[in-house]
């Protein structure tokens, strides 16, 4: 009877196993999922081929002419506190000029960048908690201007597509100032002549705990990166020297 007994017992335990393995692991990880809004704005200078001009692109005007956008930070520790940072913001522009004498203009804009991170946590009960990260920077830019002129099929003026990735170090750090209330700062550095001459971003703001999984963040960001390609006065060339920047609000869950 023993010899009948002992494999279903085995059975009813790997079943127990297979079936209690979700829960062992989730309760391994701490996630954060953390969509957020920026009033962005861009500065700095461009050149596409041989133009060359600033960039001075306020909030109102990005918003004015706004078809699309999506914010979202992604974050998740395991109990060893090896963890991954994710973010991604993207923007997709777009504006048409009636000229009487030459027909219509237009011009499309989009600006993407994610940035995926291998990051490593340190807790401290009086410190708070740091976090240093390894990851990478991918850009890409597209841009496209186009004239529909009143007695021709429509003329593409410009059609450029440009993405790169940069190697990023940085940290991130929270303190808790009080029950409910905490300092947060983060900040990056790369580039380094890898793709772009440099890049770099640092974000300084507060965080309110409503409960303990909710979180509303508040803070300013500002990323700059100085990259080109080709050589200057020929058609190849690209160079994206700005600083995108702007407060930024989110809404923040635990889980």
């Amino acid at each position: 009877m023993l010899t009948l007994k002992q494999p279903r017992m085995l059975t009813i335990l790997s079943f127990g196993l297979v079936f209690a393995s979700p829960t062992v692991y989730a309760d391994q990880w701490q996630f954060s999922v953390e969509p957020y809004l920026m009033a962005t704005a861009i500065d700095g200078s461009s050149a596409i081929g041989t133009v060359e001009a600033p960039l001075e692109v306020d909030f109102d005007t990005i918003l004015n002419n706004l078809d699309s956008a999506f914010m979202l930070h992604l974050e998740g520790y395991h109990q060893s506190n090896w963890g991954f940072i994710a973010d991604w913001g993207y923007m997709d522009l777009s504006k048409s000029h009636n000229a009487p004498k030459l027909g219509v203009l237009s011009a499309r804009v989009r600006q993407a960048v994610l940035e995926l991170s291998v990051a490593y946590r340190f807790s401290s009960p009086s410190m708070g908690d740091w976090v240093n990260y390894v990851g990478i920077r991918r850009w890409d830019n597209t841009y496209e201007f186009d004239l529909d002129p009143n007695f021709m099929s429509q003329v593409s003026v410009v059609d450029r597509d440009e993405d790169w990735i940069d190697l990023i170090f940085g940290f991130h750090f929270n303190k808790q100032l009080s029950e409910h209330w905490q300092l947060t700062t983060a900040g990056d550095l790369g580039g380094f002549n890898l793709n772009a001459k440099l890049t770099g971003s640092f974000k300084l703001g507060a965080v309110y705990q409503i409960n303990p999984h909710w979180d509303l963040g508040m803070s300013y960001k500002t990323t700059y990166v100085d990259y080109q390609t080709g050589q200057r006065g020929n058609k190849n060339f690209f160079s994206y020297d700005t600083f995108t920047h702007g407060p930024q609000i989110s809404v923040s869950y635990q889980f």
